[in-house]
């Protein structure tokens, strides 16, 4: 199938694929997805061992805004059009409008936090400012071509995008690093990414906007936009605010620890249930009125998202250490408790994640987002006021127990407007669970009877590929999904 050099609609591919397909356009998009999770994790370690960890605690304030940003180019509005099988073109151009305006509006904000003298306390001096604003305004820009793209399966394209952003992006950033820039290489790097994408999106989107549809005749769409929103920013508060919080209460090296151990536990979370994500919205919707296919598309992603992460985040526990002092070097030895105190967050946020798929998909956002509000959310900023009293590392373990805690509640919750029941969540992490089990089990025994050495953590964290990857392939389930992708993939050629 081609795409249209240009047009103003919104389903210009004739593709509605179903069940464990959905799997296996997760995985095809993961692909560029690791690749891109490559370029960031290399240009992470290079830029931390040349500025340290006083400056990348400086650049935390900032680096809260960059993360809101993305709240804008791929929050509600996205998976509206994702989601939204009934879209028309003018209602898409008019959420493009929204998108727009709302990054203008930000980035005009931001120019006049740059010219005033406020400014000059933040990293970076007066750039800052006007980087977060180019930021903002990029993100407006690719919100809605991205998500058009999205919505007619052309992962590839956005991951091409996504990578060429990531490789510019880092190179920047590791030049201005090289040089002496500090904290200011963080801002160069996001400001890169953001412009080059926008620039690599509205090259490869043959979506421009047309007529738009009167806000008064969109009242149902954006009432799912704004509870899809509100469910991230309230994401982004808990899980961005919170280091502006320890830098003010703990000093900017803490924050720096902290910023570089919640980036060692979010972006292996980024690059699996980014694109999962984004072929189970739409695909999904598609599946609304058919539930038995719907439950297996829905159980095919959960498993694989967790048979992928789960494993990674034990073989991380058991090797946290090793893997902090030889990536980044002794000066970030200060990551290593509050990384494994996040670990166990990580386990819940894969579950989490489902439950963010399961509410966009199914139209029930608005109960994910009474869930947020009323528990979960107010659950975490109890443990940051404890903080002062307790500690930063006994506050970010009391994170981690109420996400996982709460994981499992909040899925059924949102689940139970769906056609999804407890027993498909079981049948989804089951096996992985227990491999999981196995290959920390794995990785902790080698690390524990071998000296400290690169060669000893290559075999421990190899040892444990091999162990995951046999309980992979003994689990029915997975073996499953990958004949059908085989499958689709032997079809297409």
């Amino acid at each position: 199938m081609t795409s249209p050099r240009r047009t103003t609609g919104v389903d210009w591919a004739d593709a509605h694929p179903s069940g464990p397909t959905a799997a296996a356009g997760g995985l095809r998009s993961a692909a560029t997805s690791w690749a891109r999770f490559a370029v960031q994790l290399t240009a992470m370690i290079v830029v931390a061992r040349l500025i340290g960890p006083d400056e990348y605690g400086a650049a935390a304030a900032l680096l809260v805004a960059v993360t809101a940003a993305e709240v804008l180019r791929s929050g509600g509005i996205t998976w509206l059009i994702a989601h939204d099988s009934a879209l028309t073109p003018s209602a898409a151009s008019m959420l493009h409008r929204i998108a727009v305006v709302v990054g203008l509006s930000l980035g005009a904000a931001w120019v006049i936090v740059g010219a005033s003298p406020a400014a000059l306390t933040l990293a970076g001096g007066r750039w800052g400012p006007f980087a977060m604003a180019a930021v903002y305004v990029m993100a407006g820009y690719s919100a809605v071509p991205t998500a058009v793209l999205v919505r007619n399966l052309r992962l590839g394209a956005v991951g091409l995008a996504e990578i060429s952003a990531a490789l510019v992006s880092a190179t920047l950033a590791i030049a201005v690093a090289a040089t002496g820039g500090g904290a200011s290489a963080l801002l160069v790097q996001a400001a890169g990414y953001a412009a080059v994408l926008c620039l690599s999106i509205r090259l490869l989107s043959p979506w421009r906007p047309g007529p738009r549809e009167p806000l008064r005749q969109m009242r149902k769409q954006l009432v799912f936009a704004a509870n899809a929103s509100l469910t991230q920013v309230l994401e982004w508060a808990v899980r961005s605010l919170d280091r502006v919080f320890v830098a003010v209460l703990f000093g900017q090296a803490a924050a720096g620890f902290y910023v570089q151990a919640a980036q060692l536990v979010t972006l292996p979370l980024e690059q699996v249930n980014g694109p999962l994500r984004r072929i189970a919205v739409p695909v999904l919707g598609r599946l609304q009125d058919q539930p038995e296919r719907f439950r297996t598309a829905f159980v095919a992603v959960l498993n694989l998202a967790s048979a992928t992460l789960w494993p990674a985040f034990a073989t991380c526990v058991a090797l946290a250490a090793p893997i902090v002092e030889f990536a980044f070097g002794p000066q970030w030895s200060g990551t290593v408790p509050l990384f494994l105190a996040m670990l166990p967050a990580a386990f819940g946020l894969v579950i989490a994640g489902g439950t963010s798929v399961l509410a966009l998909a199914s139209g029930v956002a608005a109960r994910q987002t009474r869930w947020d509000v009323l528990v979960n959310r107010p659950l975490l900023v109890l443990c940051f006021a404890l903080g002062p009293v307790v500690g930063l590392q006994t506050m970010v373990l009391a994170t981690s127990i109420v996400t996982v805690a709460t994981a499992v509640p909040g899925f059924l919750w949102v689940a139970h407007r769906t056609p999804i029941r407890v027993t498909d969540l079981v049948g989804a992490v089951g096996a992985p669970a227990l491999t999981a089990l196995l290959t920390g089990a794995t990785a902790a025994a080698i690390a524990n009877y071998t000296a400290p050495s690169g060669w000893a953590l290559g075999w421990a964290a190899a040892s444990a590929l091999v162990t995951a990857g046999v309980g992979s392939c003994c689990s029915p389930r997975l073996r499953r999904n990958a004949r059908l992708l085989s499958r689709r993939r032997g079809s297409e050629r």
